[in-house]
């Protein structure tokens, strides 16, 4: 029994048993990569940041609207604008989205019809595109699910209809990735099995390549998912690729070292299994130091606070896991196989010389500086051409997708801010419904849309992006002067009126027509005295005519007795008349008497009156002036600044459309609101992080000092996500470089126990992988036009190039450590020895990142095209470096002390003291045994 134990230990057959129980445990507690994709793909940002805050305050806003998110359902007309047909139609399709709203988990629909007042906000400009606002429940499904039914649902004819949103996009995004995650991987597996079987001209060795691939990745793809979805570990879109080319890399060129050494040891008679023992004894360290390296160097990015690049650090556990395999688990099947394991070409084929490293090397000790000069002026330029800028745009690789579009569309009829808009939540202990908080709102909505960079800022005051003019005190100034206008007008009709009245009075001619009835009521009374005298005269002589007639009888007598009776008659008719005269100038004496008592009295009312309409008249002057003053002094206020604040008057918030908007923008306590901010660039343009940066300086400083000075502050959206991925990435990355660049640095300093060599080697490892991003940023801008970057590709990028440099610059760390004469007598052997096998690394790693191309995405393309150039840049450039500063390195220390020495020299007299010494002073090159 024991024999057979040790059979099976000799024959490392507990260790296949032990990688096959792991990988069947990999593969059954795999969980669902696309699910995780879809749910933890994008960054996680912290609980402290702006956008989760916003989200949790959005969860308790109530009036039936916690836990939703905004959805754009857009109606375009590609042909121009919309007809009343096709109004009619997008109202008829609302309609009916409306009566399957709890179906579609919808809890709101805002339109045009329901909210007029947000009519600019919901139709372009040029009327050809209208948008319903949509407030979905996160609890109704994936959004993935939900977008696909809207669409359906809100398709009409004539029309093109989108349902978009960030949230949409994004998952759009991630479903876009995980679409070509299985191509990739499956190219990458296949491009490997063709480049081991180039190498070795071998069936076999591919498979068993394959084999370790595929066991370590499952092992640690299981493991990464699992982490992320039981303990909530950090986990991007992009892990499963780059775990893979992680592992694939650094497996291809682990098996290699391997199966090279082993075809070595078996091509000279070696048994198997002792073969397959002394390679792993031989290339144990070597392995380890890497497997070391790359472990430390990306399991240290766990310590960071982004999560996608603490999902990096998911490599350090993969590449661990993967070195292990490597001394483990392919050492079964070699121990098996041996020399099969090159079949059907068995036979060690004849390796050629590769002299371009000699030559290289050559050319950097014969002109050290010449090269040095050469090499920096071939990167240099390329390294500081061009700076390029990093798109944080989630939709830049996403390929015809109808809420990419939707919201195209909305960038060229809204504004390239529309799609994605700000948000700024505030909440307060007061409430909001009141003339003092919605003053200061409103100033805040003003001054906002004043800033740079915004496009229009909606708000409770101001619901369709621009202010109500019945709300303002300029308006109702205007309303005001109108109505003084008009009592100005009145006060000078009645002014008018007075002095008419006054007029017609006509006081002095009253006085003179009393004067003329006086004089006449005495001519009156003189007539009757006059007539009363007359008639008793006239009654003497009617008496003396009466007794004349009967005493005289003569002719003449008769005659003047006839002539008086004619008289007498004439007589008594006027005595009559006189009587009647007397007494009608009675009466008109005593009517004249009381017609002058009423003419003095009303004389003196008049008079009163007249004082009196005088005094009336002076008041409505002053009081026109006055009110010409007041009217003056609205027209300049109304002019002014401060006509242009908010006034709302209790009435006017009592009102439908006010009390509409405070549902629309508050929520159910009123306490909390919030203000949509279009900014005019996209999320991801260059100064839309120092936009939102300047938003939230201009709304601390505008609420300070007022009623809003406690409230709280949160601003959300896809820009404030964008910028905040961006601060934190670009806070971090050079971190990141400088940790892992750092830490491989140090191990290379201890592998290779040289300071300035491995300094050297590491600079021009750096300096080529500059001169390759920038190569790639011009010949992606001139294929594709875009010559921005995904911010994901420098973090893809860093992994095949750190183990570029880790592989590379370990081997020749170790062979210079291993050296034991000089270093100069080192240099040219030592690089060219390490250059036989540098051509198959290079090989290996060109091959390793074209499986990327299978993808249709610029991302994966720059990161192959990066690597490429880098590897071919940095395999050309490293024999001349390390050569050129190699020699200076010697032969710059060694000429100090003697130039030195030459201008300390002493008189002639002990010259040839000097020359004995020179003589016994050793070479340079002898001195130095080595630079360590």
């Amino acid at each position: 029994m024991q024999e057979r134990i040790r059979k099976l230990h000799h024959n490392r057959i507990f260790a296949l048993v032990f990688w096959l129980v792991v990988v069947f445990a990999a593969i059954v507690t795999l969980p669902n990569v696309k699910t995780i994709i879809q749910y933890d793909g994008q960054p996680q940002l912290a609980n402290t940041s702006q956008p989760v805050k916003a989200t949790q305050l959005k969860n308790t806003w109530g009036r039936n609207l916690n836990g939703t998110y905004t959805v754009n359902a857009v109606f375009n007309n590609p042909d121009g604008a919309l007809t009343n047909k096709q109004l009619a139609s997008v109202n008829k399709t609302v309609s009916e989205l409306q009566k399957r709203s709890h179906y579609y988990g919808v809890q709101k629909i805002t339109t045009m019809t329901n909210t007029p007042t947000s009519k600019p906000q919901l139709l372009s400009k040029d009327k050809s595109t209208e948008i319903v606002q949509l407030e979905v429940s996160h609890n109704q499904g994936t959004v993935r699910q939900m977008a696909s039914q809207l669409k359906t649902q809100i398709s009409t004819i004539g029309l093109n209809t989108y349902v978009t949103s960030p949230e949409i996009i994004s998952d759009a995004a991630n479903e876009h990735i995980t679409s070509f995650t299985l191509v990739v991987i499956l190219m990458t597996l296949l491009i490997a099995l063709v480049a081991m079987g180039i190498l070795f001209a071998s069936i076999i060795a591919p498979i068993i390549t394959f084999l370790a691939i595929l066991i370590s990745y499952i092992t640690t793809l299981s493991l990464a998912t699992n982490l992320a979805y039981h303990w909530n570990f950090a986990y991007s879109e992009y892990t499963p690729i780059f775990l893979l080319l992680g592992i694939s890399l650094f497996t291809l060129l682990t098996s290699f070292w391997f199966f090279r050494e082993l075809r070595n040891l078996t091509d000279d008679g070696a048994d198997n299994q002792a073969a397959t023992t002394k390679v792993v004894n031989d290339l144990g360290y070597r392995i380890l130091i890497s497997t070391l390296s790359l472990t430390i160097a990306f399991g240290s990015l766990m310590l960071f606070d982004f999560s996608t690049i603490r999902a990096y650090g998911l490599l350090g556990i993969g590449f661990a896991i993967t070195g292990i395999a490597s001394v483990t688990l392919v050492p079964v099947f070699t121990g098996m196989l041996g020399n099969s394991l090159f079949w059907p070409k068995k036979t060690r084929p004849r390796l050629k010389d590769h002299k371009l490293w000699s030559h290289l090397t050559k050319f950097g000790l014969w002109q050290p500086w010449i090269a040095v000069a050469v090499v920096l002026y071939l990167i240099v330029p390329i390294t500081f051409a061009n700076r390029t800028h990093l798109n944080y745009n989630s939709a830049q690789d996403i390929p015809n997708n109808q809420a990419v579009q939707g919201a195209r569309v909305l960038s060229a009829h809204f504004g390239q801010g529309k799609a994605t808009p700000v948000t700024l939540y505030l909440s307060t202990n007061q409430r909001l419904d009141n003339q003092n908080q919605l003053y200061q709102l409103d100033n805040l909505t003003k001054k906002l849309r004043a800033q740079p960079g915004v496009a229009s800022v909606t708000s409770v005051t101001q619901p369709g992006g621009q202010p109500i003019t019945q709300y303002y005190i300029s308006n109702q100034l205007s309303t005001i002067n109108e109505s003084i206008t008009g009592v100005v007008g009145q006060l000078g009709t009645v002014r008018n009126d007075l002095q008419s009245d006054s007029t017609n009075l006509k006081q002095k001619s009253l006085k003179a027509e009393v004067k003329r009835l006086d004089k006449l009521t005495t001519q009156t009374n003189t007539l009757m005295s006059d007539s009363s005298t007359l008639q008793t005269s006239l009654q003497a002589a009617l008496s003396r005519s009466t007794a004349a007639g009967t005493t005289s009888t003569s002719k003449r007598i008769t005659r003047y007795i006839n002539q008086l009776n004619e008289v007498n008659t004439t007589l008594n008719t006027a005595v009559n008349d006189l009587t009647t005269l007397s007494n009608s100038v009675s009466t008109a004496n005593t009517d004249a008497s009381a017609a002058h008592s009423n003419l003095s009295n009303y004389a003196e009312s008049i008079k009163a009156v007249s004082d009196s309409l005088k005094t009336s008249k002076k008041q409505v002057a002053s009081m026109q002036k006055s009110m010409n003053k007041i009217y003056l002094y609205l027209s300049g206020l109304q002019t002014s600044e401060a006509a242009k604040s908010l006034y709302l008057s209790p009435m006017q918030i009592a009102s439908g459309d006010f009390q509409q908007s405070l549902a629309n923008y508050t929520d159910a306590k009123v306490q909390s609101t919030y203000l949509t901010i279009t900014l005019k660039d996209a999320p991801n343009a260059k100064n839309t992080t120092k936009t939102l940066q300047q938003l939230k300086q201009v709304t601390q400083s505008q609420l300070r000092g007022t009623v809003l000075k406690n409230a709280t502050l949160t601003f959300s959206g896809q820009p404030v996500v964008t910028s905040t991925i961006q601060t934190q990435y670009q806070h971090d990355l050079p971190r990141v470089l400088l940790l892992v660049f750092g830490i491989t640095l140090l191990l290379l300093i201890l592998f290779s126990r040289s300071i300035l060599q491995a300094t050297y080697w590491f600079l021009t490892f750096l300096a080529s992988a500059f001169a390759g991003y920038q190569l790639t940023q011009v010949l992606m801008g001139w294929l594709t036009g875009n010559n921005e970057f995904n911010w994901q590709v420098p973090l893809l990028t860093f992994i095949p190039l750190t183990v570029l440099a880790v592989v590379e610059l370990t081997q020749l760390a170790l062979s210079f450590r291993l050296n034991d004469g000089p270093l100069l007598d080192w240099l040219l052997p030592g690089i060219h020895e390490v250059g036989q096998t540098m051509r198959h690394s290079l090989f290996i790693i060109i091959a390793g990142v074209l499986g990327l191309l299978a993808a249709e995405s610029q991302t994966l393309a720059a990161v192959t095209l990066i690597t490429v150039f880098t590897a071919i840049i940095f395999n050309i450039v490293l024999p001349l470096m390390a050569a050129s500063f190699g020699k200076l390195s010697v032969v710059i220390p060694a000429q100090k002390p003697m130039q030195f020495k030459r201008k300390k020299r002493r008189p002639r007299k002990s010259r040839s003291r000097s020359k004995t010494k020179a003589k016994a002073t050793p070479k340079a090159s002898d001195s130095d045994k080595t630079e360590k």
